[in-house]
């Protein structure tokens, strides 16, 4: 795998969850593109996806899962399915 292949990380179909955790990613200094966000009438209905770059993927793993334990969440991350 290239090191610069956007990877999965986290899927939700709630855009505000993924864009709080894009946040979340972001302040980390981990950047991040949001698959899926643009849903048009359909919000809530359609997985948007947490992308990215795979040399960041461990790193972003853990940021997500220091941040749903400290918010009392359990991230659905790619590799939980």
């Amino acid at each position: 795998m290239d090191a610069n292949e956007l990877v999965e990380v986290y899927t939700t179909n709630h855009l505000a969850e993924a864009e709080v955790l894009k946040n979340a990613l972001d302040a980390e200094g981990i950047a991040c593109k949001l698959d899926g966000e643009n849903q048009g009438g359909f919000v809530g209905v359609f997985d948007v996806k947490i992308l990215v770059r795979a040399w960041d993927e461990e790193r972003a793993r853990k940021v997500l899962a220091g941040h749903a334990a400290r918010h009392g969440g359990h991230p659905r991350t790619h590799g939980d399915r």
